[in-house]
């Protein structure tokens, strides 16, 4: 348990940062359904998903609970319509869940099921996992703190692998597809297997920063299975429960491993892979691989998308972990010439023909963090110019006419309506909307050799995937294959030929319908991802996946050589066609109960109290209750502060609501025994109340390839302090308003980069005064981001500028980052100037003990220089000083990052207040946070 308190300390905060608040404008009205089981809360316009996810969950907790427990809490599931982020999560702290709605664009990484069918699946899991993982130390530590408190509990006794890799067990054992069943889920050991490169469980668990390593989806899958099928149904809930309850207080989770199976989760992983990496192996002896089109890279790098410009010339997406995806123009000579990069999007798919590309890019909400659009851009190669071509849109994976006269794209709305749009090449503009009465989901749409009809990839409802072809003009669809649940990729379509990637086999490969019949093309031992198809040359080009990323294979358009393939046979090997005893197919089992729709309150359980969290910062140390309503517009804490440097105590409150265009803030504290000394007089002491509350503005401004957020922040304070004893403060009462402005923006970062290669951190900030108690500071601060000598090098510049009033009635917060090695110096104003260059020394990819693992070592070699002036003695002091830091970015416990270091800083000038030229010190991620 000693090891549990620890971590909590660490734990805890980090579990605030993952809830997204205030991000639903105040138009947007909510509905709920309410039983036993779940309140499903979604906005007007949702009934049916509602419905829908309220019957699913509802028949999962009556039965389909037994491997994981019978514990049951009730939980709270919000349905995100607004965001084109196609994702999902439970948290602890309020215990809810939330569903983001638009399912994803491509079917290859999550699979075809519909979108809402597989998040209840999944999610629901988690949810499950939680009410049943209060058990024991875990049930102990929820009492004491909350529900963060059974957080920090249970996430550092199971580790992150097994919630997700039991989920995905789960949305396979209860569908006809799931993660388990596509080929492409396990790309990424079965090119570690094929490499035989064979890492340790340590680098499995914590990824790096230089080799592609598998996420512990993928892991944890590959663990819940072995263990099912090895140890029984019901392996896993011995193991978790024995961990929750800290049947062994360092690493309960392997010594439950230890005592079940006599394997130590080191030992278990072997032995998981001793199983699994001959089936891929052996998948890899049968395969015939095209020609690689180039030589293999030293640093992980993608070719992801590829289309013929002419015979021997392409046009790629490329992207690696040293540099940022773009666009290129690629011959088979390996010459390489950057057209343009993609912005942030949600999906990185895009299409070319006749020198024009088109791909979508992602666009925000200035205020509302939940609502988001998705445009379409333009690229001409000959003119070398980008055009937006739709403004507030919902589109993905557009394609262009060979004429540039039209684009087709997929709209997704938030009423979860689905279709195929035709848009003017030029503006942008829509021309046509394709009906769509079965409102299956498109994929990636292609126009036709003859442009009069759009090829595309489909879902239904059942989840079940099928190539279509849809005439433009009259809107009637042919099917192109029968459906069913394997998925199916992105078409490439040369005259009568339809090329795609599939998953009938057991990796992803080049398929073709031709002559009404459906053949492989090739035969690649690891998934492929897209194809082209030179006419000119007969060449198919794909992208293949390895351990160094996407890479491009050729081979020779030979008919002869095709194999056909009968869809109604199941090609894949026993592993990919996993047995279970969970009870089948829910999605066809479950009930279509008609459950009463009601309206939800915005306002309900607006001061929802869950969590005690301890923090320090030394020297202040808290304990604070949380407060958080659902819809995560309302923030309460009522907390407890001591401060060591002064021996005071604190009792404060604060309430933050953030459903209106600003966030609106009121709070209170009243301080104990507050103290400082005054010249001859001594050590005095005083209480002090401070009464506040204002408005915080927060704007998102990003685009392209900068996320760039704005924030105007207004505070107003009342603080009264009340001496203890017979002195009395000429001036016991103040009044303030304090304005902060932030501005950040920054460029996309590949893997490798330490900081941004391109942005700015502004902050600026005027506190004064407003009543005859004179009090004012002003402070202000610049980093400027610069590429570095190297890719992964990067260059910060930073200026900081602060002033305070001389008459010493108050002193506001001081956020001056002052030189470094010097302690803060006396002065009225002072400016700073700072040089630092970071760069990577090592990779290590090393841990030991599972407690503590080396991803990446760096240094930054720093020069600051500043200025004070000295108002009593009339003159300016100079701090200057140059040093290194070397930084330690680490995992904790396999799963908390955190980064720490140390610094030597030269002290050109000598520190006044201890004549010292030279200093070592340790950074904590707070310090680093602050040091330059």
């Amino acid at each position: 348990m000693r090891t549990l308190s620890c971590l909590l300390f660490i734990f805890l905060p980090i579990t605030l940062l993952a809830q997204q608040f205030g991000g639903n404008p105040p138009s947007l009205k909510w509905q709920q359904i309410n039983n036993d089981t779940v309140r499903i809360i979604f906005p007007r316009g949702l009934e049916l998903q509602g419905q829908r996810v309220a019957n699913l969950v509802s028949y999962m907790e009556r039965n389909n609970r037994t491997t994981i427990g019978g514990m049951h809490k009730k939980v709270s599931i919000v349905l995100q319509n607004q965001t084109l982020e196609s994702n999902g999560y439970v948290m602890m702290g309020p215990f809810r869940s939330e569903f983001y709605m638009t399912p994803p664009p491509s079917s290859t990484d999550l699979g075809s099921l519909h979108w809402e069918d597989q998040l209840s699946i999944h999610e629901y899991r988690h949810v499950l996992q939680n009410s049943n993982f209060r058990q024991g130390a875990s049930r102990v530590v929820s009492y004491i703190l909350g529900e963060m408190g059974q957080a920090a509990a249970t996430n550092i006794s199971v580790p992150n692998w097994f919630w997700e890799g039991d989920a995905v067990t789960m949305e396979t054992a209860l569908s006809q597809q799931g993660r388990g069943r596509l080929p492409s889920f396990f790309d990424g050991f079965r090119a570690l297997a094929q490499e035989e490169k064979n890492y340790s469980f340590m680098k499995m668990r914590n990824g790096s920063y230089k080799d592609y390593v598998p996420n512990h989806y993928n892991l944890g899958y590959l663990m819940s299975m072995y263990g099912r099928e090895h140890y029984g149904q019901a392996f896993w809930k011995g193991i978790t429960t024995d961990a929750v309850r800290y049947r062994g207080v360092f690493y309960p989770f392997s010594q439950s491993l230890k005592r079940h199976t006599g394997r130590n989760v080191v030992g278990f992983y072997k032995d998981m892979l001793k199983e699994y990496q001959p089936l891929w192996r052996k998948y890899e002896e049968e395969s015939h691989p095209g020609k690689a089109l180039l030589p293999a890279p030293c640093v992980v790098t993608n070719y992801k998308y590829i289309y013929a410009v002419q015979p021997g010339k392409w046009v790629v997406l490329k992207g690696s972990y040293q540099k940022i995806p773009g666009f290129y123009l690629l011959d088979s000579t390996g010459k390489e010439e950057l057209l343009t990069r993609p912005g942030i999007n949600f999906d990185d798919y895009f299409s070319y023909r006749n020198g024009r590309l088109v791909w979508a890019e992602a666009r925000f909400d200035p205020r509302w963090s939940w609502k988001d659009y998705s445009v379409v851009k333009r690229y001409d190669i000959a003119t070398g110019k980008t055009v937006t071509l739709t403004r507030g849109t919902r589109y993905f994976s557009p394609d262009i006419s060979a004429d540039g006269k039209r684009v087709v794209v997929a709209v997704t709305l938030p009423s979860q309506q689905f279709s195929l749009q035709l848009l003017d090449g030029e503006t942008g503009a829509v021309t046509a909307t394709l009906p769509n009465p079965e409102n299956w989901y498109y994929t990636f749409p292609k126009f036709s050799a003859d442009e009069r009809s759009v090829i595309s990839a489909v879902r239904n409802r059942l989840g079940q995937m099928a190539m279509i072809r849809q005439d433009i003009a009259t809107g009637e669809r042919e099917l192109l294959t029968p459906f069913g649940y394997t998925v199916l990729g992105i078409p490439a379509v040369v005259h009568d030929t339809v090329y795609y990637t599939a998953a009938y086999k057991d990796a992803d490969n080049v398929y073709a319908i031709a002559d009404k019949k459906i053949w492989q093309v090739t035969q690649h031992p690891n998934g492929v991802l897209h194809a082209a198809v030179d006419d000119v040359s007969q060449q198919v080009i794909y992208s293949g996946f390895g351990t160094k990323g996407y890479a491009l294979y050729t081979l020779p358009v030979e008919k002869e050589n095709w194999t056909q393939i009968d869809t109604g046979h199941n090609y894949h090997s026993a592993w990919l066609r996993p047995e279970f005893n969970e009870g089948g197919d829910i999605l066809t089992n479950a009930p279509h109960n008609a459950y009463p729709v009601t309206t939800y309150s915005k306002g309900h359980k607006l001061f929802n109290f869950h969590s005690w969290l301890p923090t320090f910062d030394d020297p202040d140390y808290n304990v604070t209750l949380y407060g958080d309503n659902i819809l995560n517009t309302a923030s309460t804490s009522i907390g407890y502060t001591y401060n060591r440097n002064e021996g005071s105590s604190a009792l404060g409150a604060n309430f933050l609501y953030g459903a209106w265009f600003p966030y609106v803030q009121a709070g209170a504290t009243y301080t104990f025994n507050r103290s400082d000394i005054f010249g001859s007089r001594g050590r005095l002491y005083w209480h002090e109340m401070d009464l506040h509350g204002g408005l915080t503005v927060p704007l998102n401004f990003s685009s392209g390839l900068f996320a760039r957020s704005l924030s105007f922040s207004s505070m107003y304070h009342y603080l009264e302090r009340y001496p203890q004893g017979n002195f009395k403060f000429r001036n016991p009462s103040l009044q303030y308003i304090g304005n902060t402005l932030v501005f950040n923006n920054q460029r996309i970062r590949a893997q490798q980069h330490i900081y941004s290669h391109f942005g700015q951190y502004l902050v600026a900030s005027y506190n004064r005064s407003i009543n005859n108690v004179f009090a004012e500071q002003l402070y202000g601060r610049l980093d400027l981001y610069l590429p570095g000598l190297f890719p992964s090098h990067s260059l910060v510049l930073q200026g900081a500028y602060q002033r305070r009033d001389t008459s010493l009635n108050y002193s506001y917060t001081d956020n001056f980052s002052y030189a470094r090695g010097y302690n803060d110096p006396f002065y009225e104003y002072i400016y700073k100037v700072g040089v630092n260059y970071h760069f990577p020394l090592v990779y290590p990819d090393w841990g030991f003990g599972q407690m503590l693992y080396f991803m990446r070592i760096r240094a930054n070699l720093f020069y600051d220089y500043s200025r004070a002036y000295d108002f009593l003695n009339g003159r300016h002091n100079r701090y200057s000083s140059a040093g290194t830091e070397v930084f330690f970015d680490t995992k904790i416990g396999n799963v908390l990052p955190f980064t720490f270091g140390v610094r030597y800083s030269h002290l050109f000038d000598q520190d006044p207040s201890d004549n010292a030229k030279q200093r070592f010190s340790f950074i904590l991620p707070l310090q680093q946070l602050l040091s330059y």
